[in-house]
């Protein structure tokens, strides 16, 4: 018997329900696209599939004009989160543990761009021989600021792209997750048939600078295995999670089909990058997302577990025919790039000061800071450290460091395992893997899938529902299966 509390809680459920049958088709179609959420969902689609496509050359222009066209969709979607619809609602605003994060680095950007000679001298990275130069004065705490300006702009733009994928549905985080699916396989695509046909060129405007190995429209094959390691256990789960757009209604022979085809598309590009790190991210990061849907075989049960294994198997094998034999020969020797990289690991510890730890050098400081400690034999153009959490360490110290807490704290209290939710912790291992050896946390058409990933993660996750979960078939529907058997056979 109901209890008198839950009885009338269930009718205004079932009136809920109705009206929203019985409704006019104002939010379908077209109509939900022109409102707040489905703005900001459509803005943010559209950097998804693009931003990937401006990755063909790190030059200061591209790296430039994709940071302008990230900021640009990041300001914009969240004026349009403003949007009111019909119903005079619009997407909240965030709460005030995001404002702290906000606040913290704003401050920290403000007083590190600021012309105030005495912070300067305080916090200033800079050589006594500058102090003594005639023709130069030390004004700025950050030695560039204009990368510090450019670089918190970006931030703004992530910030804001993180928060507006916590406030979205799940239908419209829906749209998000198919987005990256099309991204990643045609990234995987375009990489695989350029390498095979022998392309020099990158969507025919910049030339290949690894045309022997998949590297798809990034400019290098470490990039591109980033990107890949970061998208793949999604491009394997998305097919199972319920309430997908334009999957739903599939039936199980195609989502396995699709899953598979997907899992294995992008795992010959990522073992065909012949990226050490990043192939080993993927293959680590897919771990994860096989453990834990196996793990939790009381949410996730039956049909939807072995389509992620055939995934897996499909992948290796394709990437075998493919040709593994580079990847294999990388593993097998040491290069002189990963000498140089950790000898500019030890100059950063033992040279850089133990201040400019603590207090940070500024948002994109690293380059001109290293050329200050960059001895002569190690040569070339180090605008990142092949380190992203070192980097972000020594770019904006203690504060930095306090943001990363807050991060992983949110997200562990937050931890919750739903068939949403899987991939993106997935990713997420993967990328904190390579963001050790490697700077795809800086490149722009990776940061927006981050972002999103980290908005979601950092949502409630609420109570599990029912369509979070593949349940296995009831007894009484395997007795049906077994009576019509027996019918068919007699």
């Amino acid at each position: 018997m109901e209890s008198s509390t839950e009885a009338p809680e269930r009718q205004r459920v079932k009136v809920r329900r109705r009206r929203r049958q019985q409704a006019p088709d104002t939010h379908r179609g077209l109509a939900a696209v022109l409102t707040g959420p489905g703005l900001v969902t459509l803005v943010l689609a559209v950097l998804v599939l693009s931003l990937p496509l401006m990755m063909g050359q790190r030059t200061p222009l591209t790296l430039t004009s994709t940071a302008v066209w990230l900021t640009f969709g990041g300001v914009l979607a969240w004026l349009l989160s403003a949007w009111r619809d019909g119903s005079g609602e619009s997407m909240p605003a965030p709460t005030a543990a995001w404002w702290w994060v906000f606040a913290a680095l704003s401050a920290l950007t403000l007083l590190q761009i600021l012309p105030i000679r005495m912070l300067a001298a305080w916090f200033g990275p800079y050589p006594d021989a500058l102090w003594s130069h005639p023709e130069f004065e030390p004004r700025f705490w950050s030695p560039n600021p204009g990368a510090t300006l450019r670089a918190w702009a970006v931030f703004v733009a992530l910030f804001g792209i993180a928060w507006l994928s916590c406030s979205l549905r799940r239908q419209q985080r829906g749209w998000l997750w198919l987005a990256i699916l099309v991204m990643a396989l045609f990234q995987s695509l375009y990489g695989l048939i350029s390498h095979a046909s022998g392309a020099t060129e990158i969507l025919g405007v910049w030339a290949r600078n690894n045309p022997d190995f998949v590297h798809g429209t990034y400019s290098n094959r470490n990039l591109f295995a980033g990107y890949l390691a970061l998208t793949w256990p999604m491009a394997v789960l998305v097919w199972w999670i319920r309430d997908m757009p334009l999957l739903r209604h599939l039936p199980t022979e195609m989502k396995v089909a699709g899953s598979l085809i997907s899992g294995a598309i992008i795992g010959a590009a990522l073992m065909g990058s012949a990226s050490r790190l990043g192939a080993t991210a993927g293959l680590i990061g897919m771990f994860v997302a096989l453990l834990l849907w196996t793990r939790h075989r009381g949410h996730l049960q039956g049909a939807a577990i072995w389509p992620a294994w055939l995934a897996a198997l499909a992948a290796f094998l394709f990437a075998t025919w493919y040709g593994l034999a580079p990847l294999t020969d990388r593993l097998a020797q040491t290069d002189s790039n990963d000498e140089v990289r950790f000898q500019v690991l030890g100059i950063l510890f033992n040279e850089v000061p133990l201040v400019h730890w603590l207090a940070g050098v500024g948002l994109g400081g690293f380059e001109a800071v290293f050329k200050t400690v960059q001895p002569a034999e190690i040569t070339g153009w180090w605008d990142y450290a092949h380190n992203d959490l070192l980097q972000w360490l020594l770019e904006t110290g203690l504060v930095g460091g306090g943001i990363l807490l807050v991060v992983l704290v949110g997200l562990v209290r937050r931890a919750a395992v739903r068939m949403e939710r899987i991939p993106l912790y997935a990713g997420l291992v993967a990328m904190s893997l390579v963001g050790l050896g490697d700077f795809s946390w800086h490149i722009p058409g990776t940061q927006i899938v981050l972002a999103i990933y980290l908005g979601v993660l950092l949502r409630e996750p609420g109570p599990p529902r029912s369509t979070d979960r593949v349940a296995a078939p009831t007894e009484s529907a395997r007795k049906r299966r077994r009576h019509r058997r027996k019918s068919g056979s007699h």
